[in-house]
This record gives structure tokens, sequence and C-alpha cells, in this order.
């Protein structure tokens, strides 16, 4: 008796077998730049996003109890946490920034570093995140957030997170703040008598605890300290004063960053800018912390930017030129019974690109593919123009319309994305660049079509980057002001060139949104922003835009729709009823494991695996 083996079988045994092996032998862990390989590109799931206004907090998380949207599009105030999250999926992430205090190290004895340091030590962060922020929050010592790759916060050999006023006690001995009369405080190393102003903001709870908070600290390390809340706007200059370097002890605020690129380590505390308005708000100088900015700024090679930036954080948790408190814990929800869980983003968790990018219903609603995604938010879209948008409702819509060279992955590490690879060049490189000179070649994807569907090609992008640079005010302009040339030698290559050296410059262009070249052709860069596109729904085919997303509907006030691009170059095509009933389970569940973004490597298999499933095998 013979065993008859179709040719169906012996590609579902070879596909197992890979996928097997692959799983034994591809990395648990993966240090790299690029993730590309962990993450999967494939998308989009759902068949449309519909957002929908609802302007306050309360009528949103009741829209999402209530199951009439997927996501809160905006994060939610702690007090909801109660009532949702024994329903709902909540999840936290950390706030790219922070509430800390900063300190006048120009002045006399504040530009002592052990008075900074006994400061830090005494101070007990642990109650700010308790007493401020409900436990929602977490203790934070360096200047760059936790959530940035590139924070050496959890990475240093000692912290400032508990309260130790032995140690800071222990330092003011030693520097000399001793209480030489005996009336209970402490006086300056050269004897004189000095107390500490904390200014904080009256406007708001936190910042009022924290000021409280300091002067404890410095109480416990016997120096006078009294905070002060005030309206920085009703006469107070103390703004004035931090901002523009005039006389102030110590002052609450608070900070946010729009990226995660550190670059601005080289001039925030570089001593060049002790006296440049809105910089250096500590008045910090530090010649072994200036010696790395050098590094950070005009170095081409990643590694090199990662030393300088964790070995100047070092210097300056070290010099504590200002209190960095904490970083406070942001709340998302989503609809766990209808969405299957979402891609959180490094920065916006479920509110940015890869949550609604990755979306898909549960498979006992349907899924993995079509449906909608259900969004609230609280602003309506601003415009159809990329170039005219501020606002973060608009922002998140538009980035799904529009694609980009690369993408910043949920993890926060760059991926290419119509870039399918790219190369890098000085002078000392390729004799061809002109010395102090950095080039950018890219090689993009073959597949990608705009939403008319006219191929995305090299022109494009070429395009898009000298009309973005030639635009006046323009807020994509001013990154480019260093780009001397942006071309295309071949359809699917471009070359993008910058008179000056520096790993940056790859953001200055990896991140923006292309535009369709055969629409702009005809508007000049100086009217970027008169484009306004028509927005009614019979009118919207004539927005050409190039993402997974393109406009469905639009009503002014109350929501957007936006549908999948059928042609977008990492769209997956579902299986047929009866091709997915001949499916063996055990692909079936990883090809949900694929579109839940759960798999490793091993699912990167799964696109061909796709694809050969419906060639006829």
């Amino acid at each position: 008796m013979s065993l008859v083996v179709t040719r169906r079988a012996r590609v579902i045994t070879v596909i197992m077998l890979l996928i097997a092996a692959t799983i034994l032998i591809w990395p648990t862990s993966v240090q790299s730049i690029n993730k590309d390989s962990d993450i999967i590109k494939a998308g989009p799931y759902v068949d449309q996003i519909l957002f929908e206004v609802i302007r306050s907090d309360d009528a949103q998380m009741l829209a999402l109890m209530n199951d009439e949207i997927d996501i809160v599009g905006d994060f939610l105030h702690p007090a909801f946490l109660p009532a949702i999250e024994s329903e709902l999926t909540v999840h936290n992430t950390l706030y790219n920034g922070y509430i800390y205090a900063t300190i006048n190290c120009a002045k006399y004895p504040f530009n002592c570093t052990a008075f900074r340091r006994a400061l830090a030590f005494a101070l007990d962060k642990e109650a700010i995140c308790d007493d401020a922020w409900d436990g929602l929050a977490v203790p934070l010592d360096s200047c760059i957030p936790r959530c940035n790759p590139l924070s050496t916060d959890g990475l240093l050999p000692y912290n400032y997170y508990e309260a130790n006023a032995s140690m800071g006690n222990r330092l003011l001995d030693l520097a000399g703040f001793i209480d030489w009369d005996e009336d209970g405080v402490r006086e300056a190393p050269d004897g004189t008598d000095f107390d500490v102003h904390v200014w904080t903001s009256s406007s708001a709870y936190t910042p009022i605890v924290v000021g409280n908070i300091i002067v404890e600290a410095f109480l416990s390390l016997g120096v006078d300290a009294v905070s002060y809340p005030v309206d920085w706007f009703c006469g107070w200059d103390i703004l004035d004063r931090v901002y523009f370097h005039g006389d102030y002890d110590m002052a609450v605020l608070t900070t946010r960053f729009d990226d995660l690129d550190v670059d601005w380590l080289a001039y925030e505390f570089w001593s060049g800018f002790s006296d440049e308005p809105y910089h250096n708000l500590p008045n910090f100088r530090n010649d072994s912390y200036d010696s790395w900015r050098g590094q950070l700024l005009h170095s081409t090679d990643y590694s090199d930017i990662y030393e300088a930036a964790i070995e100047m954080q070092k210097i300056w948790v070290y010099e504590c030129p200002m209190i960095i408190c904490s970083e406070k814990t942001l709340l998302s929800a989503h609809n766990s019974k209808r969405v299957a869980p979402l891609e959180p983003d490094t920065i916006d968790s479920y509110h940015g690109w890869w949550a609604s990018y990755k979306a898909h219903r549960l498979e006992s609603n349907g899924g993995p593919f079509g449906g909608t995604l259900r969004v609230g938010i609280s602003q309506d879209i601003e415009s159809f123009n990329p170039m005219t948008c501020s606002s973060a409702s608009s922002r998140t819509i538009h980035e799904l319309l529009w694609d980009s060279l690369m993408r910043r992955g949920p993890d926060g590490y760059d991926i290419p994305w119509i870039a399918q690879s790219y190369m890098t060049e000085t002078h000392n490189d390729n004799p061809a660049v002109p010395e102090g000179h950095k080039r950018f070649t890219f090689d993009l994807i073959q597949n990608a079509t705009h939403s008319d569907g006219r191929p995305l090609t090299a022109d494009d992008v070429a395009f898009t980057l000298n009309y973005y640079r030639d635009a006046p005010d323009n807020p994509y302009r001013a990154d480019l002001m260093d780009m001397t040339a942006a071309y295309a030698p071949s359809t699917y290559q471009v070359v993008i060139e910058f008179n000056s050296e520096s790993y940056w410059h790859i953001h200055d262009v990896a991140y923006k949104p292309i535009l369709p070249k055969h629409i702009f052709f005809n508007i000049t860069p100086e009217s970027w922003d008169e484009w306004t596109p028509s927005s009614s729904e019979a009118d919207n085919d004539g927005i050409v835009t190039s993402g997974p997303f393109r406009i469905g509907s639009y009503v002014e006030g109350e929501s957007i729709t936006l549908t999948a691009n059928p042609q977008y170059c990492y769209r997956l095509e579902p299986l047929s009823t009866d091709e997915a009933s001949t499916m063996p389970s055990s692909i079936e569940s990883l090809l949900i494991a694929v579109g839940s973004g759960t798999g490793s490597m091993s699912a990167v298999l799964m696109i061909g695996i796709l694809a050969i499933w419906r060639k006829d095998v």
C-alpha cells in the first residue's frame, strides 16, 4: 500500500518545519537599532476607522462604556480608572516628559555640586509619585525620560529615588555647609547665611505638592527653605528670571518632548548657552559635559551617538543642575470585547499609529480581518492639508493617510518603511561626497502606491523634501535648511545630501509625509498653506494620499471616516471561506498571532505563507 502525499500537504509540512526551525534558532532578544526583524509590517486589518468627535472626557468615557467606541482617543484622567479597569483594557504609558526643579547654578551656594546632590539624595521622589500623582508616576533622575531608549535611568550604580537624608547631610558636612552659629540652620562654606526660595505655579495641585516636598527635604538637611506658589502670569516675573537667566533660586516646572531624539542635550545644558534665553535654564557650566557635545551632534554612527548621550547623562545626573522629580503614567483604554489587544506606542500608547494600523477584531467577533475601528477624538480635524495641522487629533489622522521613508516602531526604534534600506556616506567613505557633508542613499520598496493607484517612487520623495525646504514658514522646513540636494538617480532610489555631518539628519528626512508629485507639481512651495482640498464626500477622490488609509467621508464637527487602502504595499489579502476551511488549525492560530502583532521572526514567514496558500499549489 503506497502513501499518497499531495503537493498542498508537502507545502504545509515544509512551512511548519521552517516555522519550527525559525523559532528554535532565532535569538530571544535582538539588540539592534533597526528593529525591523522584530515587528511585522503587515496591515491594516480593519476595513475602516471611524473617528467620532466627542469633545468632553466624560462623554468619551460614557461612549466607551456603552460600546459606542473602541478607543478613547485621548489619555484618561485617573479619576476614571476605578470605573473602567474591571470592564475594559487599560494600558499604562510613561509620559515623554517630567516635572522638575531647576536650580540656579550660577548663584552661590547653589553652584556647589555637593549642595545640589545633597538635595537630590534627601528628596523623596517616591512620595512625589504617591502624593502628587496618586501613585501614577515613577521616580526619575535623568533629564531623558525612561520611555526613551537612550535614557540612563535605572542603569546607573546609584539613584535618588528614595529619601536618604543621612547621605545628603554627609555631603553637606564634607563640603563645609556647617551650622556655625548653632541656630539649627546651616551656613554656606564661606560662613554666610542663606535660604532657598522654591517658586511653583499656584494654578495646579501637583507643583505645589512638589514644592512642599522639596522644602521638607531641605529642612531634613538643616537648610532654611520656603515654597512660594504664585500665579506665573499675574505680575510675578519668576518665569522671566528663569528663561532670561536672571536672579532666582529654584523653580518647579514641567516639560514634554515631541519625539525621542536627544540632540537637544547639546544645547539645553551647554555652557555656551548659559546666557542664551530659553536655553540652559539652570545656567549650567561643565567642561566634561561639553566635551561630548561634538560627538553627539556630528557623529554619523549610532554607537557613537549612544555613547555620547550616556556619558552626558552620567555627568548630568551626578551634577544635578536640575532635580528631575517624576515621570507620570498616562492611561489609555480600549474595548477588549470587540477588539484584540492593541499594539501600544512607546509615547502615544493606544492613540499612536501602530494601534490603529494593527487593530483587528477578535476571532469571536469575525476577525481578524474587516470591520470598523471606532475612535473617539476631542477635536475635529483642522484641515486635510497635513502641513497646516498642529493638534493631536489632526496628527493622528494624517499619520494614517501619509507614508514616510521610516517609522518609529512601538519600542521607539527606527523601522525602514517606504525605504527598504539605506546607506550613509561621508567624504571618508566616498571621495565623491564633499568634505563635511553627509549623504544618504535610500532604496525604496517597489510596490508602494498613492491612493489613486499611481506608483510612489523616488521622484515623489525627492520632490517632497525639496518642496518642504523651499516652502517659506512650512513646519517641515526647519529640519531641511542644511539639505543641499535631494534627487532620484533611478525610479526607486533617492539620494539626499546635507552640508554637515550628523546622525540626526536621518530623522530630518525619515518621518516627513511623502507628497504625490503629480498633484503638488502645480502647487508652488510659496502657496503650500493655501492648498485646501475639499472635504466633501463627493470630492474625496481628489485628495491623493500615500498611507495605509484614505479619506472615506467627512462630516464637519462630527466624524471622519478613513477606509483601508486596498492597494497598500503591506496589506494582506484575507483567505476566502473555502481556503480558510481547509487550513490546518495550527497555521490558522499562527495567522491570528501575526494579525495581533504577537509573533516573532517566525511570523515574518507567515506573510509568505499567505501568498503561497493563495496560489494554486
